[in-house]
C-alpha cells in the first residue's frame, strides 16, 4: 500500500515539473511513475520476473502492454554476439489481460477493451523467462534488460535480483540509456550474499534501457531443460510412423529375391513398350515411342532422314512411310501405327489419312495416341499380373503420416515466435509445394515431358517458389533459433521422404512378375557388359540382331551404351532406314540416337518449364512497453 501511495505522489509531482530533455510528463498520453523489478534467477538459466508498474494516464487508455522478446541478440562490448531462444510461461497479471505471440515477441496486453482508465493505475506482471543453454564460450553470464524500451518516460525504478549461487561482485555491472550506452552513474546497488538490490536515480526517456550484466564462471548455469513432452513427441512420433510404414513394406511391399538369369534376348512374346512397363512397373512416354523402331523392324514402316529441322528448333526432322498395313495381334502396336498415319479415332480435325508423315507433322497431335497406349499398358488388369493387390488404406496411411509429421515438426517453432495465423502459411504453402513435388515424383510425371531434364527443372522450380520460399522465410528463421528445433525438423523431413519412397514401392510383385523382372534384369545386364566378340557372333547368326534389340535398350535406359558398342562392328543397313549419305555403322548409330531423341521431343505431350562488459539494451529480455 505504501509503495502505491508513493507512486501516486510521484505521478502528481512529475505532472507538474519538466523533466530532462525538455519533455514534461503531460506531453505523453501516459507515463510510468514506478517500476520495481523482482527477479529470481535459477540454475537452469531461467528467471521468474515480477514487475510492479505504476502508471499515470493523462488521456483515457484501456491499459498497457508488455512485449517480451522470444529471440534475443546479445551484443557485448568486446564485439562478440550471440543469440538465444526464450520461452515465456507462467504469466500472471493483476488485471484482465490477453497473451499472444507476434513478430517474435510474447505480447501481454493488459486492460479491458470495453473500458478506459485515466489517472494513476498500478499493475503487477509475473512471468517465467527461460533462455535455455548459456551461449557464452568459456564463461556463463547473466545479461538482462531489467527495464526494456518504453514509448514514454519511466521513473521510480528499483530492482532486486536473487542469484542461485555465490558470484564475484567485481564482475557485476549496470548500464542505462539508449542502446549501446555504458553509462552507470545513476545506478546504485548493494550485494548481500547472493542478492543484489538497487535503484536508478533518474528518469529513463523513451527508447532507453536499464541493463545488468554479471559475468559468471563456466558451468554456473546447468542446462537441464532437455526435451519437453511436445518436443519429445515431435521427435519420436515421426520415427514411430516410419517404423509402421516400414513394417508394412517388409510384409506387403518387399519383393522376393529376384533371380537374374543370363539372357541375350528379352522375354519372348513382349514388345519393347511392354518390356518397359514390366521393368519399371509403369509405362511412360519413352516406352510407347520405342514402338517406332520396333514396328520398323517388323516391316511396317520406313524412317528417312530429311536433313531439315523441326520448326525453328535444332531438333532434326524425319519422314515416316507406311510400308504395309498392320496384320498382327497386338492392339497397342495397331493403335500406334494407326496414330502415325491419321487413322485414330478420335482424330484431330485437320488430320488426314496418309502413307507419309513427318515428325513435325505429328507434333501436338500424336500425344493422343501415346496417352491411349499408356493407359492400356497401365490398366489395372495388367498391373495385377505383375503386382499383388495393395489396399489403398496402406498408401493413404503413409500419406497421412507424412502430413502429420510435417505439422508436428513445424508447428512448435512457428507458434513460439508468431501468431497462430502464421502457422497456416507455414504449413499450407510449403505443404502444397513440397506435396505436389513428392506426388509428381511418385507418379513419374516429369517423364511425360518431352525433355525430361526440363520437366524436372520446371517441377523443382515451381516447388521451390511456391513451397521453398515460404519455408525459407517463415519456417527456417524460427528453426535456426533453437538447434533442437532444427534437428527435430530435419529428422521429420527425413522420415517423410523415406515414408513416401516406401509407399511408392509398397506393392509386391507376383511370382510371375518377379520371374519376368529377373529375366529383364539379366538381359539389361548383358546389354551393358557384353563384349565385342560375343556381339559379333550374335550379329553373324542374326544380321538384324542390333536393330531388333535397339528399341528394348531404349526403354531399359542403356541405348547410348548399346549403340556405342556397335560403332566398330560391321552392320548391314536395315531395309527400313534411309539416310542422307552412304551407310556406315557409326553414321547409323548417330541416326538411331538422334531419331529417338527427336521422336521424344516431337511426339510427346508439350510441357512448360520454369526456370568484456555490457551495454544498455544488449541483453536478453526487457522487451517493449506501451499503452493501448
Amino acid at each position: 500500500m505504501r509503495k502505491y501511495l508513493i507512486s501516486a505522489i510521484i505521478a502528481v509531482l512529475l505532472a507538474a515539473v519538466t523533466p530532462l530533455c525538455g519533455y514534461a510528463a503531460s506531453d505523453y498520453a501516459y507515463f510510468v511513475t514506478g517500476y520495481d523489478v523482482n527477479m529470481v534467477v535459477f540454475e537452469d538459466n531461467s528467471f521468474t520476473v515480477t514487475e510492479n508498474i505504476g502508471v499515470y494516464f493523462n488521456e483515457p487508455r484501456h491499459g498497457i502492454f508488455r512485449a517480451l522478446p522470444l529471440v534475443n541478440e546479445i551484443t557485448r562490448l568486446d564485439g562478440t554476439k550471440s543469440k538465444n531462444h526464450a520461452r515465456v510461461s507462467g504469466v500472471e497479471v493483476s488485471e484482465q489481460y490477453t497473451a499472444y505471440n507476434e513478430y517474435g515477441e510474447r505480447v501481454i496486453k493488459i486492460g479491458d477493451p470495453d473500458e478506459t482508465v485515466t489517472g494513476a493505475k498500478d499493475y503487477t506482471v509475473i512471468y517465467r523467462y527461460d533462455i535455455g543453454r548459456d551461449t557464452g564460450k568459456g564463461y556463463d553470464e547473466l545479461y538482462f534488460n531489467l527495464v526494456g524500451e518504453w514509448d514514454t518516460t519511466v521513473s521510480g525504478i528499483s530492482f532486486t535480483i536473487a542469484m542461485p549461487k555465490e558470484f564475484d561482485p567485481d564482475r557485476l555491472g549496470f548500464s542505462a540509456g539508449v542502446k549501446t550506452s555504458t553509462d552507470s552513474q545513476n545506478v546504485n546497488y548493494t550485494v548481500n550474499g547472493t542478492v543484489i538490490t538497487g535503484s536508478y536515480d533518474g528518469t529513463l526517456n523513451p527508447g532507453e534501457y536499464l541493463t545488468v550484466r554479471l559475468e559468471l564462471p563456466d558451468g554456473y548455469f546447468v542446462y537441464t531443460g532437455g526435451l519437453d513432452l511436445f518436443a519429445l513427441a515431435s521427435l519420436l512420433l515421426p520415427i514411430l510412423f516410419l517404423a509402421v510404414i516400414f513394417s508394412f513394406w517388409v510384409r506387403y511391399g518387399r519383393d522376393d529375391r529376384v533371380v537374374e538369369t543370363v539372357e541375350f534376348y528379352p522375354p519372348e512374346g513382349y514388345n519393347s513398350a511392354e518390356i518397359g512397363f514390366i521393368y519399371k512397373g509403369k509405362a511412360v512416354d519413352k516406352d510407347v515411342i520405342s514402338l517406332l523402331i520396333d514396328l520398323a523392324n517388323k516391316g511396317y514402316i520406313a524412317i528417312e532422314e530429311t536433313g531439315k529441322k523441326i520448326l525453328s528448333s535444332k531438333t532434326p526432322d524425319y519422314k515416316i512411310t507406311k510400308v504395309r498395313d498392320y496384320d498382327g495381334y497386338n492392339s497397342n502396336e495397331e493403335a500406334f501405327l494407326r496414330g502415325l498415319f491419321g487413322g485414330n479415332v478420335p482424330r484431330v480435325d485437320s488430320a488426314e489419312v496418309s502413307d507419309v508423315v513427318t515428325y513435325s507433322g505429328l507434333r501436338n497431335s500424336f500425344y493422343l495416341t501415346i496417352e491411349r497406349i499408356k493407359a492400356n499398358l497401365n490398366a489395372k488388369e495388367n498391373k495385377e499380373k505383375l503386382f499383388e493387390k495393395n489396399p489403398p488404406g496402406r498408401s493413404m496411411l503413409g500419406v497421412a503420416f507424412a502430413i502429420l509429421t510435417f505439422v508436428l515438426v513445424t508447428a512448435r517453432p512457428i507458434l513460439d515466435i508468431h501468431k497462430p495465423d502464421a502457422l497456416l502459411f507455414a504449413l499450407l504453402f510449403p505443404g502444397i509445394g513440397f506435396g505436389v513435388l513428392a506426388g509428381a515424383l511418385m507418379l513419374n510425371i516429369p517423364e511425360k515431358s518431352a525433355k525430361k531434364t526440363k520437366g524436372y527443372m520446371g517441377l523443382f522450380l515451381w516447388a521451390g517458389l511456391f513451397g521453398g520460399v515460404p519455408w525459407a522465410t517463415i519456417v527456417l528463421p524460427a528453426l535456426l533459433i533453437d538447434p533442437m528445433d532444427l534437428l527435430i525438423h530435419l529428422v521429420g523431413l527425413a522420415c517423410i521422404a523415406v515414408t513416401l519412397v516406401l509407399v511408392k514401392h509398397m506393392p509386391r510383385r507376383t511370382p510371375h512378375g518377379n520371374e519376368l523382372l529377373g529375366k529383364i534384369r539379366g538381359f539389361r545386364n548383358f546389354l551393358i557388359t557384353a563384349e565385342k566378340p560375343k556381339l559379333e557372333r550374335l550379329v553373324l547368326d542374326e544380321p538384324a540382331y542390333f536393330y531388333n534389340i535397339l528399341p528394348y535398350t531404349y526403354v531399359l535406359g542403356v541405348s547410348d551404351k548399346w549403340i556405342k558398342k556397335f560403332e566398330t562392328i560391321a552392320l548391314q543397313a536395315p531395309e527400313w532406314y534411309c539416310g542422307t549419305g552412304s551407310f556406315n555403322a557409326k553414321g547409323f548409330s548417330s541416326f538411331a540416337g538422334s531419331a529417338m531423341t527427336s521422336a521424344a521431343s516431337a511426339l510427346s505431350p508439350r510441357s512448360s518449364s520454369g526456370s568484456g562488459g555490457g551495454s544498455s539494451g544488449g541483453g536478453s529480455g526487457g522487451g517493449r512497453g506501451g499503452s493501448w
